[in-house]
């Protein structure tokens, strides 16, 4: 399968689900729109699709790979909660900081390579999302940032080494996708394992955004 191929497909997946009402309950509970949440998904799709860059020699940044998740991170930022913000500003960076970490890791010890950084990087981001933050929100806003952000830092090391760089190319969407999908299982899991054992957790608009 050809790098970000694995990307288009669960935009794809994430846009049909949205236009089947199964996120409505989460959307309005952060202040979202279905309308407004389907029209940012077929961006990143048709973005992802062309592979649209920006292009500062010898400097490539992707649109749909750097561009659109740090932008949705800054929006989602906003909708936090005003005393919140800046811890969870500081947990984005921590976040994004583990992960460049762990991808050099694997990229330069060759016994770790036995293991699919395509697997465990998503399952470190969105472990590290659920243990630091309890609402739907803050989780999606850490993952926004915090791997786009690993993924620069990770570009900029390769830089070094080869002469080019490369910011949010297609192996960085899957990476990114592939985490947002499983976030989504893992809080559905959680929610429904709530429901069958009777417990109830409310978690109010308030504790998401400000008013």
């Amino acid at each position: 399968m050809n790098e970000g191929t694995l990307a288009i497909l669960i935009q794809w997946c994430f846009l049909c689900l949205v236009w089947m009402g199964s996120f409505d309950r989460p959307l309005k509970r952060w202040g979202l729109t279905r309308a407004g949440t389907l029209a940012v998904l077929a961006a990143f799709l048709v973005c992802t699709f062309v592979s649209w860059q920006l292009t500062f020699l010898p400097l490539q940044v992707s649109l749909s790979g750097t561009i659109l998740p740090l932008l949705c991170g800054g929006w989602l930022y906003g909708r936090l909660a005003e005393d919140k913000r800046r811890l969870q500003l500081l947990a984005g960076a921590a976040v994004g900081m583990t992960l460049f970490w762990l991808r050099w890791l694997f990229f330069t010890d060759p016994v770790l390579q036995v293991w699919d950084e395509a697997v465990l990087l998503p399952a470190a981001a969105v472990l590290a999302v659920f243990a630091i933050a309890r609402s739907g929100l803050a989780r999606l806003y850490l993952l926004a940032v915090s791997l786009p952000g690993a993924d620069v830092l990770y570009a900029l090391y390769v830089w070094r080494l080869s002469g080019t760089c490369e910011i949010g190319g297609g192996y960085a969407q899957d990476l990114l996708w592939s985490a947002a999908s499983l976030w989504s299982l893992t809080g559905s899991a959680l929610a429904a394992a709530r429901r069958l054992f009777g417990y109830r957790e409310t978690e109010s608009s308030h504790s998401d955004t400000h008013r």
